[in-house]
């Protein structure tokens, strides 16, 4: 504390004045009148000083009136905005921080936090306001600042359990943006939560002013034990491939599911027993016992099991504990997907090693038809997902134009070059399929093969080999290949060791054309007989075809692409490939989202924990394909391991080391007249002369009573 006029304080000494008066006040002398003196008796006369202090409430209302007095006229004031505010007078504006991510929903942690709030919100007067910022990895502020307790206990009622992860952050500089724009002098930010250390990452780069009261209310618990489902491993095989009198094949599939569960625990713990279980479409199949070691993990692989027909959608579950909602991990498996590929040679029969490789994929798989360049029609591209044009000598003009017509609307071409296809094989019309003119062709025999020096890693076709140990190209020798004369300014994936372009890409409206400048197989190089050609070669179709996998899960907080779901369900869309139609989406709570035909894309974020129902609108529920997608919790969640408050506190709020710096253009004058203690300590100090105004008038009167009476 310190004062605007200290010299007052000089006034202190006027304290010494009740004192003196006290300490020696004499025997006032009367004197008189006898006719004689002869009845009296002598005495001798004593001069006797009061030696101690009587009415002693009434010197100390003396004494604290003087010293209020002089306190006023000093001016005090705080220099620690802090303490001001602590000590200053007015409504609040409070701002409640509640965390409702998933950790939350252990015991009864939500509901503690909630009756908090709402025992806090009994307390507020009439003039002050609140509001409620509800959080876990993002933050929205549920209203307005108000007075409206009935409207605040409604917002916390309806706050529930999310799905999601904590993050303090956002939710932090929400409170602050409200405490900032706040005209009130008093500011205080409750915080809710259990407090879980992974929600804190420690830079937030978020400051509560220093005149804003922070209190922490922590909802967790010292210890936590918790039992997780970590991750699930789903193994798919084919075991049976049969033709029936329709001559149609039929293909049956067995899945291998493997759980990982985790058990967090205070060390000393007891082991514990669970059960864990495997559901598929709802009905238990397997079940199995468990018992694990505090922060200890096990995986656990059940029988395999034959899938059936259509989309599957499992679950594996664990027994309840006390926080229940990360024990399930659901997934959908959806039919094995199949490309179609027609594979157009002349009359060499060059597709020995491609029609083998294909005939190994699974996941996809892949239906391989192969023709004679010249028995190309438009009827042989209907329901193809790539074609391939494996050395191919010169064609028409129409037949350029069907392929090309294919490429636009969304199919893929690769085009692999060789002795037959030379120089004046793409010309005309054929010639807008290449992403540049052709050249002649290299000769490098003679030193022994050139290489594969250049690859791009970041295209889905070498993707799979960026990995170390996952694929090499390099022990590939290429004898010929074929060369552009123009430039090609983008769209290269890969280059031979003197620069020569090995493959190029070109998009052609929604599709896109793959030109591999060598052989499919032996007759130019050796990378027919090399490892990574059955892998690259899958990897090329499924580029060319725009084909991507059907993940079998999402994570809550993805952004799910519901477009995918549609090209493998095979619902209906327009020849161009938009819909016409309403998606309509059902959440695992039930609530209904409709996507309209006008978004570009229908995406969909996923914001809870279960499975997804997509069906197209006026499909009903007797739609030939169930579209469904699973939706799984951000496990680091499940990690239930506090972080210390005072830790956070110190993070966010100033350090009161020193006086808080003023602000800008503000002098202790403004600092000082805008606090205003003075005017409290003068009001003191009337009420305490007051007090000493009527008790010493009843001591006067007593007194004097006294006398009367003597």
């Amino acid at each position: 504390m310190s004062f605007l006029t200290p010299a007052f304080f000089l006034g202190a000494l006027a304290l010494a004045i009740p004192v003196i008066i006290h300490l020696t006040n004499r025997e006032k002398k009367e004197i008189v009148d006898f006719p004689s003196l002869m009845f009296l008796r002598r005495i001798p006369y004593r001069s006797v000083r009061r030696q101690r202090l009587r009415h002693l409430l009434l010197f100390a209302l003396r004494c604290l009136a003087l010293l209020l007095l002089i306190l006023a006229f000093a001016r005090p004031f705080l220099e620690s905005t802090t303490a001001a505010s602590a000590l200053s007078l007015g409504p609040r504006e409070v701002v409640f921080v509640l965390d409702h991510s998933y950790s939350m929903g252990y015991e009864d942690r939500l509901e503690r936090a909630k009756d908090e709030i709402r025992r806090q919100i009994a307390m507020l007067s009439p003039d002050e306001r609140a509001s409620v910022v509800v959080f876990s990895d993002r933050a929205e502020i549920s209203n307005q600042p108000t007075s409206d307790k009935d409207q605040l206990r409604a917002i916390v009622n309806g706050v529930t359990l999310s799905a999601r992860t904590t993050r303090y952050g956002p939710a932090l500089k929400l409170a602050k943006k409200i405490v900032d724009e706040s005209s009130l002098t008093r500011k205080e930010v409750f915080l809710l939560t259990d407090f879980q250390r992974l929600g804190w990452e420690g830079d937030e780069d978020v400051w509560f002013p220093a005149d804003t009261k922070f209190t922490t209310i922590d909802v967790g618990s010292p210890k936590s034990a918790n039992l997780a489902v970590t991750g699930v491993i789903l193994e798919r095989k084919k075991t049976d491939r049969s033709k029936n009198a329709s001559s149609s094949v039929s293909v049956r599939e067995r899945l291998i599911a493997t759980a990982r569960v985790t058990y967090k625990a205070p060390d000393g713990d007891p082991p514990v027993e669970t059960n864990i279980r495997l559901l598929l479409n709802g009905r238990s199949l397997q079940s199995k016992k468990l018992q694990l070691a505090p922060n200890s993990s096990t995986t656990v692989s059940f029988d395999p099991l034959t899938l059936p027909g259509g989309v599957s959608r499992g679950t594996v579950q664990l027994d309840a504990d006390k926080l229940e909602i990360d024990n399930a991990y659901h997934f959908v498996l959806w039919p094995g997907q199949s490309l179609n590929v027609l594979s157009l040679d002349g009359n060499r029969g060059r597709s020995l090693y491609v029609d083998r490789a294909l005939a190994i994929g699974e996941r996809p798989s892949f239906r391989l038809e192969s023709k004679r360049m010249s028995q190309l029609g438009a009827a042989d591209l209907a329901g193809r997902h790539v074609v391939l044009l494996n050395d191919v000598a010169s064609f028409g003009a129409a037949r350029a134009r069907l392929l090309e017509r294919f490429v636009k609307e969304g199919g893929g071409l690769i085009i692999a070059l060789g002795e037959a296809s030379g120089r004046n094989s793409f010309t005309g019309d054929a010639a807008r399929l290449l992403p540049a003119p052709l050249g002649g062709s290299t000769d490098r025999a003679r030193d022994w093969g050139g290489t594969l020096s250049y690859l791009d890693y970041g295209s889905p076709v070498f993707e799979i080999f960026g990995a170390p140990h996952s694929g090499d190209f390099s022990a590939a020798k290429f004898f010929r290949y074929r060369t552009f004369e123009g430039p090609i300014s983008s769209g290269i994936l890969a280059r031979y060791d003197d620069g020569a372009v090995a493959l190029a890409e070109k998009t052609i409206g929604e599709g896109r054309v793959l030109v591999w400048t060598s052989t499919l197989d032996t007759f130019w190089n050796d990378l027919a007989l090399q490892p990574v050609f059955l892998p690259f070669l899958h990897q090329l179709i499924k580029y060319a075809a725009g084909y991507a996998e059907v993940n079998a899960w999402h994570t809550v907080g993805e952004v799910a692409d519901l477009e995918q779901f549609l090209a493998v369900a095979g619902e209906d869309t327009a020849s161009d490939g938009e819909r016409k139609v309403d998606l309509v989406v059902s959440s695992p709570s039930g609530t209904r989202t409709i996507i309209p035909p006008s978004e570009e894309r229908a995406l969909l974020s996923l914001s809870e924990q279960g499975f997804y129902e997509i069906r197209q609108a006026g499909s009903g529920s007797g739609t030939a394909v169930a579209m469904a997608l699973a939706s799984n919790l951000d496990l680091t969640e499940s990690d239930l391991a506090k972080l210390d408050p005072e830790e956070l506190v110190a993070s966010v709020t100033f350090r009161d080391l020193s006086a808080a710096a003023p602000a800008a253009g503000e002098t202790v004058a403004d600092r000082e007249g805008r606090q205003g203690f003075w005017w409290y300590l003068l009001v003191a100090a009337f009420i305490a002369l007051a007090m000493e105004t009527i008790l010493s008038n009843r001591l006067s009167r007593a007194r004097t009573v006294v006398s009367a009476v003597g």
